[in-house]
């Protein structure tokens, strides 16, 4: 499951901007396997409420793409895409995601480079992975240019992730989510547009 690693040593300036690879990736797919779909059931139903049909959504951070499986069953007509920093992740939601129908594009590739065309996305998406972005503001500005004019951001991350940082965005709300592990992951919800 995420874990907040600026919480570990009591300031944000110790975010880990590394991508989780080999053996910690092989244990975070386990748990992420294990624990993830109860948290993502709740997220994937907030996201499956906000997306227009028949959506692009591209979802950062993606991990080993439990977010992607929950949200295609909830939401079959949505096409999902997923990038990772780390290759071992997206290798592991490669094999996680095989058996949907179509598959979704899976990517190596950082939030403040991503791989897509201007306005490629009705909805981008990312949870519990803003607070590891090593520039924040790099990444509001590529989300903002991959989203269509009418595009939106939803970020679920606990409170202290870099919210102000996204000024490429225009905030519409930002609210507590309620996490079914809530004493122990307390969980912004960050809806944003394109400015």
């Amino acid at each position: 499951m995420p874990h907040d690693h600026a919480h570990d040593h009591g300031t944000d300036h110790h975010r880990h901007h590394g991508p989780i690879e080999g053996r910690h990736s092989h244990r975070y797919n386990r748990i992420a396997r294990l624990l993830g779909p109860l948290q993502y059931r709740r997220i994937a139903a907030d996201i499956a409420a906000s997306a227009p049909r028949n959506a692009a959504v591209l979802d950062i951070g993606t991990g080993p793409g439990i977010l992607l499986r929950v949200l295609a069953k909830r939401r079959p007509d949505l096409r999902l895409t997923g990038v990772d920093l780390a290759q071992d992740m997206i290798d592991h939601a490669t094999r996680n995601l095989a058996h949907l129908t179509p598959a979704p594009d899976l990517r190596a590739a950082d939030v403040a480079a991503l791989p897509f065309d201007d306005g490629a996305f009705d909805l981008v998406v990312s949870t519990y992975s803003s607070h590891h972005w090593s520039d924040p503001a790099a990444g509001a500005t590529e989300i903002a240019r991959v989203l269509r004019p009418d595009g939106r951001f939803l970020d679920y991350d606990f409170p202290r992730a870099p919210f102000e940082a996204l000024t490429a965005l225009t905030e519409s709300s930002r609210t507590p989510f309620r996490s079914p592990w809530l004493l122990l992951m307390k969980t912004t919800r960050f809806e944003a547009a394109k400015r």
